[in-house]
């Protein structure tokens, strides 16, 4: 099983080791191979939404460990409008 992560301004996908977010300071191996750090501003909470973009090679190595086709033709992540409107 795997879950979301926040961490260095992205969404990234990794191990369910627990269910929930890490804490400030946890380090891990996403599904794209990075190994990112988790912040102070990374960690989910009431209030805290997570806007950062998915990180698009995690997104597509979830989707091929899955078995879910791309819904996007072009292959571009879901969050790229958002990411676009805080920018």
């Amino acid at each position: 099983m795997y879950v979301w992560q926040q961490a260095e301004g992205r969404r990234h996908a990794r191990a369910a080791v627990h269910l929930g977010s890490l804490d400030a300071g946890a380090r891990f191996t996403a599904l794209c191979g990075s190994e990112p750090s988790v912040g102070e501003d990374d960690v989910h909470g009431p209030g805290k939404p997570w806007l950062d973009p998915t990180c698009p090679p995690c997104d597509a190595a979830f989707r091929r460990v899955l078995g879910i086709p791309d819904p996007r033709p072009d292959g571009a992540p879901r969050t790229a409008a958002l990411s676009k409107a805080r920018g």
